[in-house]
């Protein structure tokens, strides 16, 4: 299952379902149509900035012979931190510019939806261990 979309679509499903499981645990009301939309744009932007920055595990610029580490370096610390960092700039920028009044719904939404649709790549399989250098 390598799908981009669908697992976006997937873990945006389940962030929705966690957002309505601690609405029921903790007594405490969430707007969901809010949680939805920062949902949406969290997940869009990290998939988007994942491609800008070139995070694509089954591609590398670096060679085959290189040491396993610098494989390491060049997807998941470079091209992966920086899409991640941009990501959470962008949602807090834009939670504070369009939706002040309920900031850190926007943040919260926008940043964990974005980091459950990561780890539902990674658990799942999306992000194989060895790259395909083509």
């Amino acid at each position: 299952m390598q799908s981009r979309k669908l697992h976006a679509l997937i873990a945006f499903a389940l962030f929705l379902v966690a957002a309505v499981v601690f609405a029921a645990l903790s007594g405490k009301p969430v707007d969901l149509w809010r949680v939805a939309l920062w949902s949406l744009v969290g997940v869009g932007s990290y998939m988007v900035l994942s491609r800008v920055f070139g995070f694509d595990p089954h591609r590398t610029r670096i060679a085959d012979h290189e040491p396993a580490y610098m494989h390491y370096v060049d997807r998941w610390e470079l091209r992966l931190g920086q899409a991640t960092l941009c990501m959470l700039g962008g949602v807090v920028v834009a939670a504070r510019l369009l939706d002040a009044e309920h900031f850190v719904t926007a943040v919260v939404s926008g940043t964990l939806s974005a980091w459950t649709y990561f780890a539902f790549r990674l658990y799942v399989g999306g992000y194989r261990a060895r790259a395909v250098a083509r």
